[in-house]
């Protein structure tokens, strides 16, 4: 009876919720504070896909579902990135029949690697795929270590693991388990040394002596070996090779497959999203042909013109890693170029830590660009880790209030590459001042 109740209450708020924009977490908070052991009512009658790890998860759950409705499936999925236990409940009351029966041929939900041991304790998936695992904000997820003995804890032995094999983290989850390994070889902007400050896997997991690469695609993703252990890369079951990133395209188990959005970890990400629909049972022509034609969300990509100029919206996660590769898709861009570097307080939770702004490697950026602009809240904490990284007051710019940012653009040159650490925050505010 409760279970019942809290699918209709949390229905009824799912339909308000959206007049005024309280639709994805509310309806599950609800419902979970009517029935607490929500999750375990439902029934499953389709394949169930989770997706975690530090980066690319919203972008990864997405493809999948993308390629499974092009391949002729129904499919249900938490869209909106709303991967706590009250968002990914929301998904599930709104998806079930009264009864709680899942009927769509596949479940796809992304699940913040924090919690993945409340969401499986009641629902197991049957593939999990890991995208990878960094360093993030050090008030909400410590460091790497805690996240993974989070996840390792919460993997059932008959859950498939799809992981990237360029990941020397990842790779030590469960491995009693079923895996599919994911990955990319060297390409045009691999590196034999590591181009950024944070590399969160110099030490080989196994057992704790150096780490060797023989090429980094970013950070600590790459092809690495210890020469102690003989942990290394290993088989990798769906290998991108001869990667061309102008083109956005690249073979995948023979096959030409392409992307509309060409950057390293996205080529790498679709491969796992790839891997996972096969393994679930989607035919590769298919799963090959679906991601083609997806379109990352402009709310995290999108090109326009503003002020007169090129204008690029590019969403980042408030972590070091996710910040610095749109610092890179920035850099392999041609023309002259202008950055913002937009960053708020973290999260919706307001809290104010701006030490993984140390983790970048903005000094990439030093006479690369035509100018830096500081804007959001934390515009004047950019400002300080610019001077700290050798920039001079001539190459920055600081906006501590929106209605100003047009002014100071008129002030640069070139393409305006928008970078918006500010998750939650008010990207579209700045897009509107520019306007």
């Amino acid at each position: 009876m409760k279970f019942l109740l809290a699918i209709l209450v949390g229905r009824v708020i799912r339909f308000a919720g959206k007049f005024v924009n309280r639709s994805s977490n509310l309806p599950g908070q609800v419902a979970l504070k009517i029935c607490p052991d929500l999750m375990k009512h439902f029934h499953l009658e389709g394949k169930f896909i989770a997706v975690t790890g530090s980066n690319g998860k919203t972008t990864s759950t997405n493809l999948i579902a993308h390629i499974i409705r092009q391949a002729g499936y129904t499919v249900a999925i938490n869209t909106e990135g709303s991967n706590l236990a009250p968002g990914v409940a929301t998904t599930l009351l709104t998806s079930c029949t009264l009864g709680g029966k899942l009927r769509q041929d596949y479940l796809v939900l992304e699940v913040d690697e924090r919690f993945t041991p409340i969401v499986f304790a009641d629902l197991q998936p049957d593939l999990l795929v890991v995208t990878n695992l960094f360093r993030d904000q050090v008030v909400r997820n410590g460091n790497p270590d805690i996240v993974f003995e989070k996840i390792q804890s919460a993997i059932a032995p008959k859950t498939t693991l799809i992981l990237n094999g360029n990941d020397p983290i990842t790779l030590q989850l469960a491995p009693d388990n079923p895996r599919v390994i994911f990955g990319m070889e060297r390409t045009g902007r691999s590196s034999e040394v590591s181009e950024f400050l944070t590399q969160d896997c110099k030490v080989c997991p196994k057992c704790f002596h150096k780490l060797r690469y023989n090429y980094y695609h970013y950070n600590h993703i790459g092809d690495f070996h210890c020469d102690f252990c003989g942990y290394a890369t290993p088989a990798v079951d769906y290998l991108a090779t001869e990667v061309d990133f102008e083109a956005g395209t690249f073979l995948l188990k023979g096959q030409r497959a392409s992307v509309t959005y060409k950057t390293t970890f996205h080529i790498i990400n679709t491969c796992g999203a790839i891997a996972a629909c096969v393994t679930a049972g989607i035919p590769l022509e298919k799963a090959i042909a679906g991601a083609a034609t997806f379109q990352v969300s402009k709310e995290r990509y999108d090109e326009m013109e503003l002020s007169g100029r090129k204008s690029v919206l590019m969403l980042t996660k408030q972590n070091p890693t996710s910040l610095d590769q749109s610092i890179s898709y920035t850099l392999e861009q041609p023309g002259v170029k202008t950055v913002v570097l937009h960053v708020n307080n973290v999260l919706y939770t307001e809290k104010k830590d701006i030490s993984w702004l140390y983790d970048v490697t903005f000094e990439r950026l030093k006479g690369k660009v035509n100018r830096i602009v500081c804007s959001g809240s934390r515009a004047y904490d950019i400002a300080v880790r610019l001077r700290q990284g050798g920039f001079t007051d001539d190459e920055f710019l600081v906006v501590d209030q929106l209605p100003q940012i047009k002014e100071a653009i008129r002030q640069t040159e070139g393409t305006i590459y928008i970078l918006a650490a500010s998750a939650f925050g008010n990207e579209d505010g700045i897009l509107e001042a520019l306007r």
